[in-house]
């Protein structure tokens, strides 16, 4: 589909499965609530692994590919240390986990909208940074 479709013009969609598995876990009382959640997470995360990869030389070359990467994977990890503690949190503080979980859905449509956007943008500033040399 990479091949085909290019990253930056599936990037905005790769997080619907997953905001859409987040609702149906956040609202559904059935068992079957946790396997509609998991084979949507499934979907969104073999996206995201072939989809990181083809991004990053996309939108800015590979001649900081492994800096870039190192950012993004750090942003990652402190992002996964930090959400525990979060979540925990904002349990004690009265909000309700399926709440939560519906919120972190939410989340994900949001920023799936957002990246329409800035997938337009970087198209638009692709296109202007490939202006011809002068002879």
């Amino acid at each position: 589909m990479l091949d085909r479709l290019t990253a930056l013009t599936m990037l905005p969609y790769f997080l619907l499965p997953l905001g859409c598995g987040l609702l149906v876990l956040s609202t559904a009382d059935g068992q079957w609530s946790v396997f509609a959640f998991m084979a949507l997470y499934g979907v969104t995360n073999g996206l995201s692994l072939s989809l990181f990869g083809a991004t990053w030389p996309e939108v800015y070359g590979v001649g900081h590919l492994g800096a870039i990467r190192a950012v993004v994977v750090a942003v990652l990890v402190c992002a996964a240390a930090v959400g525990p503690g979060v979540s925990g949190l904002l349990i004690d503080g009265g909000v309700s986990y399926p709440g939560q979980i519906a919120a972190m859905g939410v989340h994900c449509l949001a920023a799936s909208a957002l990246m329409l956007r800035v997938t337009r943008r970087l198209r638009t500033r692709g296109r202007t940074s490939r202006t011809p040399l002068p002879q």
